[in-house]
Order: C-alpha cells, then structure tokens, then sequence
C-alpha cells in the first residue's frame, strides 16, 4: 500500500469513528436536545473525513470535485436542519432529562404571554360593545 491510501484510509477509520460516537450518543443520552447534539456535531464530521478518504482513494478530479460538493452541501445543510428540529422541539415544549441543569421557562412564559394577549383582546372587545 503506498502512503496516500493509508491516509485516505485514516480519513475513512476516523470518519467512521465520528459515525459510531454518534450513534452511541443516541443510545446513551437521555433526551432529544443531547441526542441532537451529538448527531449534529458527529455526522458532519464524519461524513467529511469520510469523503475526505473516498477522493484521496479516487484520485481522480471530476469526482473528487463531485464528492467535494456533497461534503460542502452536507456540512452546509446538517447544521441548519439539525437547529430546526431542535428549537422546534423546544418550541412546542418537549421537555428536557430529569436532573437537567438548565431551567426551561420558555413554555411557560409564552403560555403567560398568550393569556395576557387573550385578556387584552377581551378586553378591547368589551369596550367596543359598550
């Protein structure tokens, strides 16, 4: 084996390494914002080294250049969706692991938020009708 397929091949184990910390980390870790954490951080990142071995493999330019526009699309699009998901869920209030450090007073302060709203409404309507 000459010295490039050794480093295409460190490339492709530390990808593939990055895959399986990740799946760990959603075996492991208690709730859906760790879980995503991990996913979003482990899949970049190794999907990257792993095409990063694929096109010292290849060698060939077309398709390192066709390999390069997955990596750039794929490091561009995870994070993005991966943040989505994530704030939709605390949107809609999922809750947190037990034993969690953060406190989450979002849910509730939009729910205080909307009955404010609500009574201001009523009342305008009240006066209206006088």
């Amino acid at each position: 084996m000459t010295i490039m397929q050794y480093i295409a091949l460190f490339f492709i184990f530390g990808g593939l390494f990055f895959l399986f910390v990740g799946v760990l980390g959603l075996i492991r870790l208690p709730d859906l914002y760790t879980r995503m954490h991990a996913m979003g951080k482990c899949d970049t990142l190794g999907t990257g080294m792993m095409l990063i071995g694929i096109m010292i493999l290849i060698g060939d330019i077309t398709n390192a250049t066709k390999l390069l526009m997955i990596g750039a699309m794929v490091a561009t699009i995870n994070p993005v969706i991966t943040h989505l998901i994530a704030k939709t869920a605390y949107n809609r209030g999922t809750p947190m692991a037990e034993g969690s450090f953060v406190i989450n007073d979002y849910v509730a302060s939009q729910r205080r938020r909307r009955s404010q709203q609500l009574e201001t409404l009523t009342e305008k309507e009240g006066g209206k009708s006088e």
